[in-house]
């Protein structure tokens, strides 16, 4: 099911939230993110040895909820399938941290790769509800 609109403008304007993603066991994990919504994917950098990164491995299953940051407070929960992927990493990456920091370090590829980082791409199958205007 396609997002709609007013949910595709919501993933653009905010840029935390919480992804939930299933342990081993069966049991949820959520972890704060940051995250760029573009092309109807949800991009994410992680690191390729966080516990998300590996259950996203083994079971693609996944719901993010978005947050607004000032009162009224309201969310997004978006569902669907993740992968982990390194393909255009470097250019993949730079597009997420601009959306939350001007300047990158000198460094940034390197960095990439040192810190052992990996794009999730979530692809929404669902999202609830629909966000409710600002009136």
């Amino acid at each position: 099911m396609p997002l709609t609109p007013e949910q595709e403008q919501f993933l653009q304007e905010h840029r935390f939230g919480v992804l939930t993603t299933i342990k081993k066991s069966g049991a949820p994990q959520a972890t704060p993110i940051y995250y760029l919504y573009e092309d109807g994917k949800i991009l994410i950098s992680a690191n390729k040895w966080k516990q998300k990164t590996l259950n996203i491995q083994r079971d693609p299953r996944v719901t993010l909820c978005v947050l607004q940051e000032q009162p009224r407070f309201r969310y997004l929960q978006v569902s669907g399938r993740a992968v982990v992927t390194q393909d255009d990493l470097v250019e993949t990456s730079t597009r997420i941290y601009h959306r939350h920091t001007a300047e990158l370090r000198e460094d940034f590829a390197e960095w990439l790769k040192e810190q052992e980082r990996v794009v999730l791409v979530l692809t929404p199958e669902q999202a609830s509800p629909q966000p409710a205007p600002l009136s």
